[in-house]
């Protein structure tokens, strides 16, 4: 297990700024296993609180799924001095969830982690648990567009 990363460093790993940037806190991650954990609690201040509901929809986990991936290769590039590349989003499927809302103060943790990769398309199973339990998860697929040289 790493030190944890708290959102000051996080934010200069990730290409989201302002209110985009979701994700509080790397919790653990091991770049040779291409593994990472996350944590977020719902708050208020979120761009896509919901008053109405007293939380966030469902769908915003898909968004702190995306976050986590992108810090993973942020830290990757960080700690090999490599190039920062800009990484596209191709395809998701198996992507449900159990619970349609996540209510303000509880903790959204996604663990995710490279199962595959083939030239520059990277796939990554991930999971999410509220509060410790879990209800959901599925599997992006990455593109790596790497800057002419």
């Amino acid at each position: 297990m790493k030190t944890p990363i708290e959102k000051d460093e996080l934010i200069t790993l990730v290409p989201h700024k302002g209110k985009m940037f979701l994700i509080e806190r790397i919790t653990d991650y091991d770049v040779q296993e291409w593994h990472i954990a996350s944590e977020t609690v719902v708050r208020d201040t979120c761009l896509f609180y919901d008053k109405a509901i007293d939380g966030i929809p469902n769908y915003v986990l898909f968004e702190l799924i995306a976050q986590t991936i992108s810090a993973l290769t942020g830290i990757v590039v960080k700690e090999n001095n490599l190039p920062v590349n800009m990484g596209f989003i191709l395809s998701v499927s198996g992507l449900t969830f159990t619970v349609p809302v996540i209510k303000r103060g509880q903790t959204v943790a996604i663990t995710a982690e490279r199962t595959g990769e083939v030239d520059s398309v990277y796939s990554f199973n991930a999971q999410v648990s509220v509060d410790g339990v879990a209800i959901g998860g599925g599997k992006l697929t990455v593109l790596e567009v790497k800057k002419e040289q």
